[in-house]
């Protein structure tokens, strides 16, 4: 017979505002399936692999902002869920891990589908809960308290996922006549949100003396009021937003990863702050990383809620434990008493983007066809009010070396851990949950390897995946180390033939096919124009593709030193 409080556990998750879960299949896992496919107030869904499962909750937890429910049975099947997990972890993003488990007296007896769970994902998790079995009075309160307590752990200032590891004795199944009805009296503990006042006196004063202040935007989910916030700041200090922040105007600094590559140059004193404010997560440009550990600033300002001390670029003085929307309010309310950035800073900064655009449109608009080039026109034809997933490698640089989408564009990436191997569930779990078209820009090696986000019965109309297909990692031929050795193209590249056609049709996607800018052209018409699924697989010579990435690079550098 099935044990009542174990039934009640998807009340607990709908109750506190789970709205979407996903089960992959198993038997150790029957009774939480059971409770949440019950559950009228919970949105199932079932995904096989475990690996694409946790991906596709992750997109869905990005798009909705909301935490989201992973749920497997016994053994490996939660392994396969790290990837994601640790994406989720580096990104902030509250996803709920429920493992079931044997219990605790048959680990290390050879029995099958048993490993040790609990712990397995602790690098990666704001906490780790063992479940009891609730076979009396204290052990169902201790059950319900532990559920209440890792949910309200993944949604706080520090937020992030939880792993809660459930073992179960058999029967999993309810018997034939048992009825199963949710308890009406199930305990939830609320989670309040206090409130923090951030003292802005002592910043301004710091602000104040502050000649050359530089605000690097980091990667955000989209935000409209905090982006007009940052821009209304432009006379104050100079913005570098990379395209993952979300960030977009044209009193920003896009072009940043060009002209820092060439930091060796007479401007580097102009261009170095005294003041650095970093907002959110990661940012994609190395060069801009290089450049402010080699010229560091005098005083450095980190604003996140996080009980860590990120200090990417070796300066941090000052940890703002609040969040940047707060941080901008209130420098916003003081702009009066911050004073104007030094003119010969804001020239430095805003003379060397516009000649990066420059250079770029003019350079770009002459060379033969390749990735650069088909990136560049597919950035340029993409439509507004659609999510934009840019897969790792060379999709997010590339985005982030060429002008910005279109404004209404809201942009997603997995640069928490940036790994090219759960893009395509990424996309897919937005897909199945956004109202606008979710576009997805990707390289051959990353599609391949994530096919498995595909394999269910869920609606994919809204998805298009734009794959860059240059039969292999294209980004190995682009860096100085294993270009030039023999290795390359086994190793590195690890070069191949395979097309994405009997992917699409297996998965009955439209598919369409370009090698040159006219078919490039032709096929984003027809993609953009199509209701359904679609994929375009846009096809370049790799040996091309570094030709004109070099072509590029010195046309930029021949700009500056001009």
């Amino acid at each position: 017979m099935m044990n009542q409080t174990i039934f009640d556990t998807s009340l607990i998750f709908s109750k506190k505002g789970i709205q979407h879960v996903i089960l992959s299949p198993g038997s150790r896992n029957a009774p939480l399936t059971i409770s949440f496919a019950r559950n009228p107030d919970i949105k199932t869904y079932n995904i096989v692999d475990e690996r694409s499962a946790g991906f596709i909750a992750l997109g869905i937890a990005q798009k909705l902002k909301q935490s989201v429910v992973l749920c497997c049975t016994s053994g490996t099947s939660l392994l396969n869920y790290a990837p994601a997990i640790a994406e989720a972890f580096y990104q902030r993003i509250p996803l709920i891990v429920l493992s079931a488990d044997r219990p605790s007296e048959w680990h290390g007896q050879r029995d099958g589908q048993t490993i040790h769970q609990f712990g397995s994902l602790s690098n990666f998790v704001r906490g780790t809960y063992q479940l009891p079995i609730p076979d009396n009075i204290d052990s169902e309160w201790e059950y319900i308290r532990l559920i209440n307590e890792a949910i309200n752990r993944s949604v706080d200032t520090n937020s992030g996922p939880v792993h809660i590891n459930v073992p179960f004795r058999e029967p999993f199944y309810p018997t034939k006549d048992q009825q199963l009805e949710f308890s009406k009296d199930i305990k939830i503990i609320k989670r309040e949100s206090l409130i923090t006042t951030l003292d802005f006196a002592s910043l301004k004063r710091h602000w104040a003396n502050a000649k050359r202040v530089l605000i690097v935007a980091g990667q955000m989910p989209s935000d409209a009021l905090l982006s007009d916030s940052l821009i209304s700041l432009s006379e104050k200090a100079v913005i570098v937003a990379d395209v993952i922040s979300n960030i977009t105007g044209n009193k920003i600094i896009r072009h940043q990863d060009h002209f820092l590559a060439n930091s060796d140059n007479e401007l580097v004193d102009s261009l170095k702050p005294d003041l650095l404010i970093t907002l959110g997560k990661s940012v994609i440009s190395k060069n801009l990383k290089l450049f402010l550990r080699k010229n560091q600033p005098k005083t450095h300002w980190h604003v996140e809620q996080t009980d860590g001390s990120p200090d990417t670029y070796q300066s941090l003085t000052h940890l703002l434990s609040c969040s940047p929307k707060e941080f901008l309010k209130l420098a916003i309310d003081n702009i009066a008493d911050l004073p104007k950035i030094e003119e010969s800073f804001n020239n430095s900064w805003f003379g060397l983007e516009a000649k990066i655009a420059d250079a770029l449109a003019t350079t770009l608009n002459k060379v033969s066809f390749c990735e650069y080039s088909a990136f560049n026109f597919v950035l340029k034809s993409l439509p507004s009010q659609i999510d934009l997933h840019l897969a790792n490698s060379m999709p997010v640089r590339y985005a982030n070396l060429l002008p910005q989408p279109n404004q209404f564009v809201e942009i997603f990436a997995n640069r928490g851990t940036s790994g090219i191997d759960g893009t395509n569930g990424t996309a897919v779990g937005n897909a199945l949950v956004s109202e606008k078209p979710t576009y997805l820009l990707t390289g051959d090696l990353s599609f391949f390897y994530d096919r498995n986000a595909f394999f269910h019965g869920y609606s994919l109309e809204k998805l298009k995946i734009i794959i860059f297909n240059n039969q292999g990692g294209g980004i190995f031929r682009l860096i100085g180390g294993p270009s030039s050795l023999p290795e390359l193209e086994q190793h590195f590249e690890t070069r191949h033939s395979h097309t994405a056609k009997y992917t699409a049709a297996e998965y009955e996607m439209e598919y369409f096919t370009a090698d040159d800018l006219k078919s490039t052209e032709e096929s984003m018409s027809l993609l953009n124009k199509s209701k359904g699924a679609v994929i375009l697989e846009i096809f370049t010579n790799p040996e091309k593709n570094s030709e004109v990435f070099k072509q590029v690079k010195a046309a930029i550098a021949a700009q500056i030193s001009a």
